[in-house]
């Protein structure tokens, strides 16, 4: 993998036949202007693909036709089953605390512990990593890029087989103020968790739960 330099200026030796060019940019009109430039050079609509993070999933995104984009949901659902196990870890503490004082009050204080555990894992926030860590993104950087999309950058996933395509696909992330990489492989990006695939322009929506069987 290579951050920071054209990869067609690299000798093919050991190179596979598809390349990814990873862009993290700014979300709203330097996404959009990244994009739609993205298009014009040829890369394909199942070629390319979107990583935004959204308050509402369904609203429709400014990108062209066909254009692959996935919606990792910017909110807190999901909590109400760990905050609840953690409401009635508390009860059952006060309950025993209560009722047998002699070995209540260790219990509760068990049981808090585990309440505060569940409670200060609800409230971590995974944001693209199980995404990236689905396609087999490369370790040494899979982690850095979820930080930045949890700071509200967007990550771009384009594929190409055509070399002479690396430099202006780089050049356009860069024109926008983002940041490259470039992988030597295919990376497609899946919709897992309760992230949604769509596709710009269409009512074709697609909500995953859990990664496909190949």
């Amino acid at each position: 993998m290579e951050r920071g330099r054209d990869a067609s200026e690299q000798g093919a030796e050991g190179r596979s036949d598809e390349y990814t060019v990873v862009g993290i940019v700014d979300d709203g009109t330097p996404l959009n202007r990244v994009v739609k430039e993205i298009r014009e050079l040829g890369v394909g609509k199942d070629d390319l693909t979107v990583i935004v993070k959204r308050p509402h999933t369904d609203e429709p995104e400014p990108f062209p036709e066909g254009t692959r984009y996935i919606v990792v949901p910017d909110d807190r659902r999901g909590l109400e089953v760990p905050v609840g196990f953690a409401i009635a870890f508390i009860l059952l503490g006060i309950f025993f605390a209560a009722v047998v004082p002699s070995i209540g009050v260790p219990t509760f204080l068990v049981f808090i512990s585990l309440a505060a555990v569940l409670i200060a894992g609800s409230f971590t926030r995974v944001g693209a990593q199980p995404i990236l860590t689905d396609m087999g993104a490369p370790r040494e950087d899979s982690g850095a890029w979820n930080d930045q999309f949890e700071i509200g950058k967007v990550l771009i996933f384009a594929v190409t087989r055509e070399r002479r395509l690396i430099r202006p696909l780089r050049q356009a992330i860069q024109a926008s103020g983002g940041a490259y990489f470039i992988v030597d492989r295919r990376l497609e990006p899946r919709a897992v968790a309760q992230a949604s695939i769509h596709r710009a322009g269409q009512g074709e929506r697609q909500s995953i739960a859990r990664p496909t069987e190949a």
